[in-house]
């Protein structure tokens, strides 16, 4: 299953602003990649971030259980609050609309 990550943060824990919070993300962001293969996480685009103080992050799971341990391991939601998403990819959409019977 897709997952689209939604991480938002305050200016006052910004990485930009923050210096615990810099030298977190300075140690950690190198091992995302690992803690992610670990987890049984795929990441499949992102980190993205910008100046809204707004990461997304889509990744591809087995379980939530599984995006649950890469976020503990990452650390992520330590400075930021996190809206997990489950999601499907157009192809499986469409397959449920043609299946679906119209309200309307």
């Amino acid at each position: 299953m897709l997952y689209v990550l939604l991480a938002t943060h305050s200016p006052e824990v910004c990485p930009t602003s923050n210096a615990s919070t810099k030298e977190l993300l300075l140690r950690l962001a190198p091992e995302i990649p690992g803690i992610a293969e670990k987890s049984g996480v795929t990441i499949l685009a992102g980190p993205i971030v910008n100046r809204e103080h707004l990461i997304i992050v889509i990744v591809e799971a087995d379980t939530s259980e599984n995006v649950d341990r890469f976020l503990v391991e990452s650390r992520i939601p330590q400075w930021n609050r996190v809206h997990i998403l489950p999601s499907l990819k157009m192809e499986e959409v469409l397959d449920e609309v043609r299946e679906l019977e119209a309200i309307f």
